[in-house]
């Protein structure tokens, strides 16, 4: 029996920790609100439905999730242009410090991986899975798993403005 009152919000000792997998398998990348079926009335709420969502196909679903501060983004595999992440306004990631470059990295996916290409005065200091920390200036890494990018500044001097990344692949 749920004693909350109406309109009464459930409390949580913290945020979650995206992105994570709901009941029905599918990715959970921000807050999003429920959608509850109207008890009584046997219809479904707008936007739910009985069946089963169709399997991805291998090799196309292949993305990449990008957090930084509350924005979470999402690069898919289909994208066509290069994710871009610097200090311009026209950048896809636009991080407003002065150690960041106006066009400092790029994010492109080739040969089914996500491939970092650092063009910036400072360098990226890239943190993998393994919790290895490494600089690439003037190069290009391959992101795998989930990780740590930090523009311009090792990770320990770059608090908030750290970008965690999360490599994710199809469904077969």
């Amino acid at each position: 029996m749920d004693t909350r009152r109406r309109g009464e919000r459930r409390r949580y000792r913290g945020r979650p920790v995206y992105p994570f997998r709901d009941r029905h398998g599918e990715w959970v990348t921000q807050n999003r609100r429920r959608l509850v079926e109207r008890r009584g009335s046997g219809v479904p709420a707008p936007g739910v439905s009985d069946t089963p969502a169709p399997p991805r196909r291998p090799g196309g679903g292949d993305s990449l999730l990008l957090h930084h501060r509350d924005a979470v983004i999402h690069v898919s595999a289909e994208r066509r242009d290069p994710f871009l992440m610097g200090r311009r306004r026209s950048c896809d990631l636009v991080i407003p410090q002065g150690h960041i470059s106006r066009e400092h990295a790029l994010i492109i996916h080739r040969d089914g991986q996500f491939v970092l290409l650092d063009q910036s005065l400072n360098g990226t200091f890239l943190q993998g899975p393994g919790g290895e920390v490494r600089r690439v200036h003037a190069g290009e890494a391959v992101l795998q798993g989930s990780g740590y990018l930090s523009l311009g500044r090792p990770l320990g001097e770059n608090g908030e403005d750290l970008v965690y990344f999360y490599c994710r692949t199809a469904l077969s």
